[in-house]
């Protein structure tokens, strides 16, 4: 095996490769040799390490090269303990074993076209959750997801401090409303099918360690620290501090009210820039040139370890105010959300799903109750989105005082909020306290805060 040092979790052999990919490729698979290394970089994940692995393969007579993703666990304790990774893990390759499958089958059943069947899920090659092979049993370090590597068949990721115009999240809104509608119809047509595939994938999990009294107490500073330091947000610091308060105790509440029927859906909760890749129309069809990129035509979702059931609309708001550019939010965010609408209910309508109860006015009502609770998630993570790469930790260097404290964003992150700082270009700069500043004066004036 040939390895880069981030490699230094798990160490996968051949045999094990053969293993974990011989029920999708056949029993006759051999793997002669491969070589892994980091794909993603500092910042873009800290929930799974990553790896691009490029094997060589014999079946039969013929070799080939079999290009593929494989994510293991986080090489960190603490961000194993932190995410939670005996739930989350197994969650994902749920999401990848039973939930894909029962999407495709839906739609085909339905009598849903091939070139309109939704498709947003990776394809999946394997996968193994700990040494027992049980996979009602949590997960452990030796846990390993198998997926095909996108970037090499022509899809690309967002650029997360840039922010996505309007093309991409129309695409992103489309895809987004169609796979909550899937869900919603597997509920209504197939109810034990729902049960016995989509819930499974829908574990409760405790992010962060936040029923600790300690750690709860961190995630609320790191982020309410920053809110006092903004003079624009100090007129809503109550506002803010009552509706932070209140997210973090529902996270830390063990059995949580359900959500609300009938809008409840399979939810990704993480739904963000860097958890979708795109495919784009380019002038020579030559995926490989950016220059040339004109449109995105299609997509792919990823990272699916911390999916609930709960309302559409957290993934819906997050993806919104998360992803886009804040011009597109400005001027088109209310077009989003009845594009969103209008592609949930075209959904439905074509898998023969009864729309009566998912009247416009419910719809306004399930916004007006779900978009708030997102309110937290974006700030928090509004320090995440605007890091540069050269200032966040590596994956092993990572512990409570770089996900918590405020040297997450290096030297300047400290200097920044004692107003002392003079050049802002090594984190979020401006594009970050602008961020910040808008979410929480729109949720305001939405009336969500």
């Amino acid at each position: 095996m040939a390895c880069d040092n981030h490699c230094d979790t798990y160490k996968l052999t051949k045999q094990e490769f053969e293993y974990l990919l011989s029920p999708q490729l056949g029993s006759d698979l051999k793997v002669l040799e491969f070589k892994m290394q980091a794909l993603t970089q500092p910042g873009d994940n800290y929930g799974s390490t990553i790896l691009a692995a490029e094997l060589t393969i014999q079946q039969g007579h013929e070799q080939n090269t079999l290009p593929l993703v494989v994510k293991l666990v986080p090489p960190s304790e603490f961000l194993r303990e932190a995410f939670d990774i005996g739930i989350t893990f197994n969650k994902e390759v749920n999401a990848y074993k039973l939930v894909s499958p029962q999407y495709k089958q839906l739609q085909i059943e339905k009598g849903i076209p091939e070139s309109k069947l939704l498709d947003v899920f990776p394809k999946f090659y394997g996968a193994r959750t700990n040494t027992q092979g049980n996979s009602n049993a949590k997960a452990d370090n030796t846990a390993v997801l198998i997926l095909e590597n996108l970037k090499l068949i022509g899809y690309h990721t967002g650029d997360r401090r840039k922010g996505l115009d309007l093309k991409h999240m129309e695409l992103g809104v489309n895809k987004l409303a169609r796979f909550h509608a899937l869900s919603v119809a597997l509920k209504i047509l197939k109810p034990n099918t729902f049960k016995e595939t989509v819930l499974k994938s829908c574990d409760r999990y405790v992010i962060g360690g936040v029923t600790d009294d300690e750690v709860a107490e961190k995630w609320f500073m790191s982020t309410f620290t920053d809110v006092k330091c903004i003079p624009e947000c100090l007129p809503y610091l109550e506002r803010i501090e009552m509706s932070m308060r209140e997210d973090l105790n529902e996270k830390r509440n063990p059995s949580p009210p359900p959500p609300k029927e009938p809008f409840a859906a399979f939810v990704h909760c993480d739904f963000w820039v860097n958890n979708m890749m795109f495919l784009y129309e380019t002038e020579d069809n030559d995926e490989n040139q950016p220059s040339k990129i004109k449109t995105p035509i299609n997509m792919k979702f990823v990272d699916f370890q911390v999916t609930l059931y709960d309302s559409p609309i957290r993934d819906l708001i997050f993806f919104i105010y998360s992803s886009a550019t804040i011009d597109v939010i400005k001027h088109h965010c209310d077009d989003l959300i009845r594009l969103y609408y209008n592609e949930f209910i075209d959904c439905l309508s074509g898998l023969a799903c009864d729309t009566n109860p998912f009247s416009i006015q419910n719809f306004q009502d399930e916004l007006n109750t779900n978009a708030p609770k997102e309110f937290h998630h974006l700030l928090y993570m509004a320090k995440i989105i605007s890091a540069d790469e050269s200032q966040v930790p590596e994956l092993s260097d990572c512990d409570a005082d770089a996900m918590f404290q405020s040297n997450f964003g290096g030297k300047f992150y400290v200097e920044k909020f004692k107003f002392i700082v003079k050049d802002k270009s090594n984190f979020g700069g401006k594009f970050y306290e602008e961020k910040f500043k808008f979410i929480v004066k729109d949720f305001v004036q939405r009336g969500w805060l």
